[in-house]
């Protein structure tokens, strides 16, 4: 029986999977997902909770963001965390999945996102308190990496901001050396 559960939860991932990429977050809904997976709406409500824990089920495997699955191996050191936030930026500005979840979000307010966006916002919260006794280094820090993300999602519509060419593979580049000389700069205070 539990061989035939984890089948058929795998099957229903699939199928979700399937969908968000061909349609889009929008898209994507239980019918639609009971239909591909050929199982009924109960199964998914059963063993998901409904699209709540497809999505949650989304941002634990990795799929959402591939860099959160290696969070933990690379905050050891300065350089590692500098690394990891490399990787990370590049991922999401090459994810276009990811962008398209981040704006529905912001777009709809979706009930559906809080338990990705409450998982992503505590594997990123663990690792990226950059200094215990000053709580406004960690504002400023947030404040760059909701820039970077906003740049991110903006890029897709608009070439520019302000006098910036968000097209530029330079003003990506400049945009994650200003992160790494911002985390050398907090981790010495």
């Amino acid at each position: 029986m539990k061989k035939d559960r984890a089948a058929t939860e795998e099957k229903i991932y699939k199928a979700f999977l399937d969908i968000l990429k061909k349609e889009g977050p929008q898209g994507v809904g239980i019918n639609a997902i009971a239909k591909e997976a050929g199982v009924s709406k109960t199964l998914i409500y059963r063993y998901f909770g409904g699209m709540k824990g497809l999505l949650l089920r989304f941002a634990e495997k990795g799929d959402f963001f591939k860099s959160l699955s290696v969070l933990d191996k690379k905050k050891d050191n300065l350089e590692n965390l500098k690394g990891f936030i490399k990787e990370g930026t590049k991922e999401l500005r090459e994810n276009a999945l990811t962008q398209e979840i981040l704006r529905w979000q912001l777009i709809e307010n979706n009930e559906n996102t809080k338990g990705l966006f409450k998982y992503f916002n505590t594997q990123v919260g663990k690792t990226f308190t950059i200094n215990e006794k000053d709580e406004s280094l960690n504002a400023a820090f947030q404040l760059m990496l909701g820039g970077y993300i906003y740049f991110t999602l903006l890029s897709k519509f608009n070439k520019t901001f302000i006098s910036t060419d968000l097209t530029s593979e330079a003003t990506w580049k400049n945009y994650d050396d200003a992160i790494a000389k911002t985390m050398e700069l907090f981790s010495k205070l």
